[in-house]
C-alpha cells in the first residue's frame, strides 16, 4: 500500500511535523536529490531543501553518509545509526531516525525520518573533550529482557558496573552516567596504545561483575568503541565516532552460527531498545537527571549525616512533603531511621526512634496492608521505594506527596541503586561497605623474611655463613634483595640493631674521600658489620689498598705505624661473579680473591615466580604504613599483571612500582590503571592463555641465553631518550624532554643519598641549598611528567643510571643534556631553532650556548 494518499490528505504537512520535532526529507532513489522537506531541521538550511543533494541539505560528512547510501541503492527500509548533521553551522547534532523506501508522486524516493538524539550523560564535549583525549563508549549487550528484567534493571546494572569502572580509572580521567547500555568514559592525556591496554582493564573489569549473574544479564557481555579527538575535529565527532565503533564490535560477536529458540524475541527486544548505544531517542526527564547527578556529587561518609543530607536534598523536590528512610522488622512492621520533612518552606530532618506526623499516617497503611502492599508499592498520596546493599534488599525509602491526588517526584532505579548501598553503610544497618569491593583476595599482612622460596638456598647460605668469619660476597642483579641478605648475614651473626654500616662505594667522588671513609669505618668498634655496595666502583688504588688491609687484617697509617682492624664481618655486593668482573677489568683481583671464597647467588625474582605475589603484598603493606593508607591488595587483574612481568629492575623495581602507584590512586586496591601493567590481561576477565611452544624451539632458546653484548643503563637511556623524542615528532606535539630529564636526574639523586644532601649536591656539583630551590618546581611538573605514557620508560632509565653511576668529574645533568642535544641534532632537522630550544627545555640563547659548546667539544 502506498502511503503517498495518506501523506496528501494532511492538510498542514509541514506544521504538524513541526509540531512533533521531527523532519521528513523526501530524497530522489537515483541521483539523491531532495523532492521535498516537512518540518523543520535542528540546523538551519539558508539555501532552501528541494532540488539539492541530501549530503548538503543535511552537512554530513563524507565518513557519515554510508549508511544511507548503501540503503538508498539497496531499496531497503533501515533505522539509522547516530550521525552527525550541520557541519558548517553554528553547531553540529546528531540525529536518529528510519529511512523507508516509498514511490513520490511517480518518482522513486526515500522517506528519511530524522530526530535530534539527547547527548550522553556525563562529560561536557566541548569544554571537557580536549584534543589529543580519547573517549571510550563502553556497551553491555546479549542482554535479554522479560517480565522479571527490563529497564530499570538494566539501569541499576549499569550503576552497579560504573560503581567499579570509578573504583580502577585513574583521577585525571572522566567517568560519565549510564545511558541505556552504554558509559562514556575520556582517557586524559594519554597515547592510543596505553588507552587500549586501560580499555582492555576495564572490560576484563566488567566481566568479572558480570559473571554469575542472573535473569537478563546471565548471558551479557561488555564491548568498547574508542576514539581520539584530532585537532581540528569536534567533541562530538569523536564521541559519535567511539559510538560507531561499539555498534560495530557490538555486532560482530564470537557466535558465527546461532538455532533459534523461544528466547529470541526476548534478546531482540533488548538490542532494539539499546541499538544507538549512547544517543537514544527518547524523552529526557531534566528533573531526575538533575537528582542522580547531584547524588553522584554529594560527597560520600559513613556516618548518618550522609543518610541526612540525601534526605533533605530528595525532599526538597517537586511535590513532596516528607522522605524517610525505613527497615522491615517482619511482616510489614517498620522502623523509621530517618526523616526529612517539610514545614513552612523550612526543611526539618529526624533521626532513628523519632517519626514525624506526616510519615505516621503512610506507615499505619502499609503496617495494615502488609504484604499485599510490598508487593505494589504504590499508595494513595505516597509511594516506597525498596533499597537495597551487597547483601540483598535491607530497607526502604518513603516518599509523601504534597498533594494526595497528584504524584510528587519519584526517582529513577539508578539513583535508588546509588543511594541504596551509601545509605546501608552511613546508618550501619546493612554491615556492607559504601562502595562495591573489588573481586580479589585480601593482601596477605605480617610475612615474615623473603617469601615461599627461600631464594633458591640463598638464605639458608646467609644463616649458615654468619657463623663463619670470613669475607663474604653476594651477588646478584640490581634489586634482587642483597642487602637483605648481608641483614641476615648480621642479625644470625648477632649483631646489634645498629651494627650494620652501609659504605655505598658509588658516592666516593674522589680516591682521598674513598679512603677516608673506609678507614674510618675499619677503625670502628668490634661487632658489626661492614657491608661494601658496588666496591668493584672503587678506584684501582683504593681497591688494591683494600685488598690489602682485609687479607692481612691490618691498616697502615700516614706515619707507617700498623695495627689491627676491629673484629667485624665484612661483606661486598656485587652485580655479578667476581671473576666476571675480574676479567672485564672492573675489579681489583686480589680484592675479588677476598670475597670469593664463599659466594652467595640471589638469583632474580623472575626465577621465583611463586613469590612475586607475597613480596607485592610485603611490599605494599610496607608501604601504606609509611603513608598511613588503608590498603586492602591487588586486584585479581593486578595481580596477574604483577605475575606476568618480567621485573628487569626485581625488588627495587616493584618496590618503586608500588610506591608511585600509591601516589596515583586514592582507593583501597591496587589495579593494573594504578600499576601500569597489563600483561596477561585479556577484556574477557580471563587470564590470556599460554601458547604452547615446541620443546626444541625452547631448548634452543636455552642455548642462546648468554647475550653477544649488554648494553650499559647509559646506552639503554639514549635509546629510550631517542624513542621519547621520535614520538613526540610523530604526534606533533612539542615536549620540554631537557626539562624533564633534569628534573628525573634531580629525584633520582635524592632518593639515592637519601637524607644525606651534602652527598646529593656533590654528586651533582651544586650547593645543597639548590636542590632545595629546584625541587618544588620539579614536583610541580611530575604529574606533567607521569601523565606521559611515552617518558615512563626514560623515567625507570634514569633512575637506573643515577643509581649506577659512579661520581662524575661533570654533573650528571650535562652528560644527560649532551646525549639529547645529539638526539636533536640527528632527528629534528626540520624544526627551528625556537622548537629545539623547547624540546631542550631552555630559551633559544641558552640552546645556541650549549650547542656552541657542544661543538666544539665533540
Amino acid at each position: 500500500m502506498s502511503l503517498a494518499p495518506i501523506l496528501f490528505c494532511v492538510k498542514d504537512l509541514d506544521r504538524h511535523y513541526r509540531d512533533i520535532g521531527t523532519c521528513l526529507l523526501v530524497i530522489n532513489r537515483e541521483d539523491g536529490l531532495v523532492l521535498d522537506a516537512f518540518g523543520s531541521l535542528p540546523v538551519p538550511v539558508e539555501e532552501g531543501c528541494e532540488g539539492r543533494d541530501w549530503r548538503d541539505v543535511l552537512g554530513v560528512p563524507a565518513d557519515g553518509s554510508g549508511v544511507v547510501s548503501q540503503a538508498l541503492s539497496a531499496d531497503v527500509a533501515t533505522p539509522l545509526p547516530p550521525m552527525i548533521i550541520g557541519m558548517g553551522a553554528d553547531r553540529d547534532c546528531v540525529v536518529g531516525g528510519m529511512l523507508v523506501p516509498q514511490d513520490w508522486q511517480g518518482r522513486p524516493a526515500a522517506l528519511m525520518f530524522l530526530r535530534e538524539l539527547a547527548l550522553p550523560v556525563g562529560p561536557d564535549l566541548e569544554a571537557e573533550i580536549r584534543e589529543q583525549d580519547i573517549v571510550a563508549v563502553l556497551g553491555v549487550h546479549l542482554l535479554e529482557f522479560s517480565p522479571s528484567w527490563g529497564a530499570a534493571e538494566t539501569e541499576q546494572l549499569m550503576m552497579d558496573l560504573r560503581s567499579g569502572l570509578q573504583q580502577i580509572l585513574r583521577e585525571a580521567d572522566l567517568l560519565g552516567l549510564p545511558e541505556g547500555a552504554t558509559i562514556t568514559v575520556v582517557l586524559r592525556e594519554i597515547e592510543p596504545e596505553a588507552a587500549l591496554d586501560i580499555t582492555r582493564a576495564l572490560l576484563s573489569h566488567l566481566h568479572q561483575r558480570l559473571g554469575g549473574r542472573g535473569g537478563g544479564a546471565q548471558y551479557a557481555r561488555a564491548c568498547a568503541g574508542l576514539s581520539q579527538r584530532q585537532e581540528g575535529q569536534s567533541a562530538l565527532m569523536a564521541l559519535v565516532a567511539a559510538n560507531t565503533a561499539l555498534l560495530q564490535a557490538q555486532a560482530g560477536g564470537e557466535e558465527r552460527i546461532r538455532f533459534s529458540s523461544p528466547w529470541d524475541p526476548q534478546a531482540l527486544a533488548a538490542r532494539s531498545l539499546n541499538a544507538s548505544g549512547a544517543f537514544r531517542d527518547r524523552v529526557v526527564d531534566e528533573t531526575a537527571r538533575a537528582f542522580l547527578q547531584t547524588l553522584v556529587a554529594l560527597p560520600f561518609r559513613r556516618d548518618p549525616d550522609y543518610a541526612e543530607a540525601v534526605l533533605r536534598f530528595t525532599v526538597q523536590q517537586p511535590g513532596l512533603k516528607a522522605a524517610a528512610l525505613l527497615r522491615s522488622r517482619g511482616a510489614a512492621s517498620m522502623d523509621c531511621l530517618a526523616a526529612a520533612v517539610v514545614s513552612s518552606g523550612q526543611v526539618r530532618c529526624t533521626g532513628a526512634g523519632r517519626v514525624p506526623r506526616t510519615v505516621q499516617g503512610p506507615l499505619r497503611r502499609i503496617e495494615k496492608q502488609g504484604e499485599s502492599f510490598l508487593q505494589g508499592l504504590v499508595g494513595e498520596g505516597f509511594a516506597l521505594y525498596p533499597l537495597a546493599d551487597q547483601r540483598g534488599e535491607w530497607g526502604y525509602l518513603l516518599l509523601v506527596d504534597e498533594h494526595a491526588d497528584t504524584p510528587g517526584f519519584r526517582p529513577g532505579s539508578a539513583a535508588l541503586q546509588l543511594v541504596g548501598p551509601r545509605l546501608s553503610a552511613s546508618l550501619e544497618v546493612g554491615g556492607a561497605d559504601g562502595a562495591a569491593q573489588l573481586p580479589a583476595r585480601e593482601m596477605e599482612k605480617g610475612i615474615e623474611g623473603y617469601v615461599l622460596d627461600n631464594m633458591e638456598g640463598a638464605i639458608d647460605q646467609a644463616v649458615f655463613l654468619a657463623g663463619v668469619d670470613i669475607p663474604v660476597a653476594i651477588i646478584g642483579e640490581q634489586g634482587t634483595g642483597k642487602m637483605y641478605v648481608a641483614q641476615i648475614v648480621h642479625n644470625e651473626g648477632g649483631g646489634t640493631a645498629d651494627g650494620l654500616l652501609k659504605l655505598d662505594c658509588r658516592s666516593y667522588r674522589n680516591r682521598a674521600e674513598a679512603w677516608s671513609r673506609i678507614t674510618d669505618a675499619l677503625r670502628g668498634e668490634d661487632g658489626r658489620t661492614l657491608v661494601f655496595k658496588s666496591p668493584q666502583l672503587l678506584h684501582t688504588e683504593i681497591q688494591a689498598r683494600l685488598a690489602r688491609v682485609l687479607a692481612s687484617r691490618t691498616l697502615t697509617d700516614e706515619s707507617g705505624e700498623s695495627r689491627y682492624i676491629s673484629r667485624n664481618r665484612f661483606i661486598a655486593l656485587l652485580p655479578m661473579e667476581p671473576a666476571q668482573l675480574v676479567q672485564r677489568g672492573e675489579f681489583d683481583a686480589r680484592l675479588a680473591g677476598v670475597f670469593a671464597g664463599y659466594p652467595i647467588q640471589v638469583p632474580p625474582l623472575r626465577e621465583r615466580r611463586r613469590a612475586v605475589l607475597r613480596w607485592a603484598h610485603k611490599i605494599l603493606e610496607q608501604e601504606s604504613a609509611v603513608t598511613d593508607r588503608r590498603m586492602l591488595g591487588f586486584t585479581p587483574d593486578a595481580e596477574r599483571a604483577l605475575r606476568e612481568h618480567d621485573w628487569p629492575g626485581n625488588i627495587s623495581e616493584m618496590r618503586q612500582l608500588i610506591r608511585n602507584a600509591l601516589t596515583r590512586t586514592d582507593k583501597e586496591w591496587l589495579t593494573p590503571v594504578d600499576l601500569g601493567l597489563y600483561l596477561g590481561i585479556s577484556p574477557d576477565g580471563r587470564a590470556a592463555a599460554n601458547q604452547e611452544r615446541p620443546f626444541l624451539e625452547l631448548l634452543q632458546e636455552k642455548q642462546q641465553e648468554e647475550p653477544q653484548y649488554v648494553p650499559s643503563s647509559q646506552d639503554e637511556l639514549r635509546l629510550a631518550l631517542g624513542e621519547a623524542l621520535a614520538a613526540s615528532l610523530e604526534t606533533g606535539v612539542i615536549r620540554p624532554l631537557g626539562e624533564w630529564l633534569d628534573d628525573e636526574i634531580i629525584e633520582a639523586t635524592c632518593t639515592r643519598f637519601g637524607d644525606d644532601a651534602r652527598s646529593a649536591s656533590e654528586f651533582l656539583h651544586t650547593r645543597a641549598r639548590n636542590i632545595g630551590r629546584w625541587l618544588p618546581r620539579v614536583r610541580e611538573r611530575q604529574v606533567e611528567r607521569e601523565g606521559s605514557l611515552l617518558w615512563q620508560d626514560t623515567r625507570q632509565l634514569v633512575k637506573q643510571w643515577i643509581l649506577e653511576c659512579p661520581p662524575s668529574p661533570h654533573p650528571p645533568q650535562q652528560l644527560a643534556a649532551d646525549i639529547l642535544l645529539s638526539l636533536v641534532l640527528q632527528e629534528c632537522e626540520g624544526l627551528s631553532v625556537a622548537e629545539r630550544a623547547r624540546i631542550m627545555g631552555v630559551s633559544t640563547p641558552t640552546y645556541q650556548k650549549r650547542l656552541k659548546n657542544y661543538l666544539e667539544n665533540n
